[in-house]
């Protein structure tokens, strides 16, 4: 989770020319679409061309918009893909889960929170997720796969490395997309790296030393040149956090 801005939700379409994107029908193609109060990135990443894609992180309310992404590319889901447990990159899952009848890739460090998202915010009660914010948690447990760390996942034409990146929460995971080409690698980071900023560790399980390790081993080897697509906020780059994210300073 980040910060909470309460602008009006917008959608975001990948647009031609750039990086690990494609215009309407051609090729490979990475479509963001922002979430919610908490205004959390959900990504559909695939490959227009094969009619496949996987979803990555569907946040608060988000079905609608995710199956309006996939039938706006002509894609089938092949699976989901989360970078960590809490909420507000978890909310519509079982929805999106059972209508598209896909497995759900998650780290075992963070079964806790599918189990009982509610323990993300700390010692609440049981019922808060309904009472508090609408939400009655079913989830499809019986589609749930373990991630592990570097795990090659073949989905959507596409060879995704997972890397385990604990320290936001226990379970938290990137997804790097090195084979693009001459486009630039993909690293899609969840709440561990943003543009200026790192994930907050002020959660339950939270760890600040977790993180900035994690940091230092997945994200910084990457080729300056890998554009970041984070959980929160807009995308950036290796090279660009390198030089001017002042929460690395101490790493690089």
């Amino acid at each position: 989770m980040a910060r909470e801005d309460r602008r009006r939700p917008e959608l975001l379409l990948s647009t031609p020319g750039r990086p690990g994107r494609a215009p309407d029908g051609e090729g490979r193609f990475c479509d963001r679409v922002v979430l919610g109060m908490w205004q959390a990135n959900c990504y559909v990443l695939g490959d227009a061309s094969l009619g496949t894609a996987v979803v990555v992180d569907p946040g608060q309310d988000g079905g609608p918009e995710v199956l309006r992404l996939l039938a706006h590319r002509g894609a089938d889901c092949e699976a989901i893909l989360l970078t960590h447990g809490h909420i507000d990159h978890i909310w519509s899952v079982p929805e999106l889960a059972r209508r598209l009848d896909v497995p759900v890739l998650l780290h075992p460090g963070d079964r806790w929170l599918w189990d009982d998202p509610a323990a993300g915010f700390g010692d609440l009660p049981p019922d808060t997720l309904r009472t508090q914010l609408g939400l009655d948690w079913d989830p499809p447990t019986e589609r749930l796969e373990d991630l592990r760390d570097d795990q090659r996942l073949s989905l959507a034409g596409m060879r995704l490395r997972v890397r385990h990146t604990p320290g936001h929460t226990p379970g938290s995971c990137v997804f790097h997309l090195a084979d693009t080409g001459d486009d630039a690698p993909l690293l899609l980071s969840g709440d561990l790296i943003f543009a200026g900023s790192v994930g907050r560790t002020d959660f339950p399980r939270g760890s600040w030393q977790d993180q900035m390790d994690a940091i230092a081993r997945v994200v910084l080897p990457l080729e300056d040149r890998t554009v970041v697509h984070s959980g929160h906020g807009p995308q950036t780059t290796v090279g660009v956090e390198r030089v001017s994210n002042p929460f690395l300073r101490s790493l690089v």
